[in-house]
């Protein structure tokens, strides 16, 4: 008696989707991934000035959805280092009212960051103008008469 066998035959892959098959095994990418989106404000705009000690709205749109740090920047565009946090917040809420703090030195090169390193939305560049400053006392020889001039000589 005779035995009939069967051998299950497997379907060959093109030789390309061998090769991205083994691509994706060997990198653990299948293909590329999209950041995070990053804030985009409305609010403060470039150039704007903020007075120290009032409220103002910070806005943006398009930032991912929960919690972030909000913080105040300043310095050369190109290399903006934190002053301060000025809060967290939830990324959906879209805007933050903040009274900006009267001990703020007055600078043109501030601005407002939303977010964690790679996914940060930067405002452009405003100034916050200090209008609380304590004024330096004038000096009291400032304040003394002129001496007279000198007579001429003939």
């Amino acid at each position: 008696m005779q035995t009939l066998t069967t051998t299950a035959r497997r379907p060959r892959l093109p030789a390309a989707a061998v090769l991205a098959l083994a691509y994706v095994t060997a990198t653990g990418l299948a293909q590329p991934q999209p950041a995070a989106a990053a804030a985009k404000f409305s609010q403060p705009i470039t150039n704007v000035v903020w007075e120290t000690g009032t409220p103002h709205s910070i806005i943006w749109t398009d930032a991912t959805p929960g919690r972030h740090p909000l913080k105040l920047m300043r310095g050369q565009a190109t290399a903006l280092q934190q002053v301060a946090q000025i809060a967290v917040v939830d990324g959906a809420a879209g805007h933050y009212e903040w009274a900006v703090p009267a001990d703020l030195p007055s600078d043109n090169t501030y601005a407002i960051a939303l977010g964690n390193s790679p996914d940060i939305g930067f405002t452009g560049q405003f100034t916050i103008r200090n209008t609380h400053a304590a004024h330096a006392p004038i000096p009291t020889s400032a304040l003394a008469p002129a001496p007279a001039p000198a007579p001429a000589r003939p």
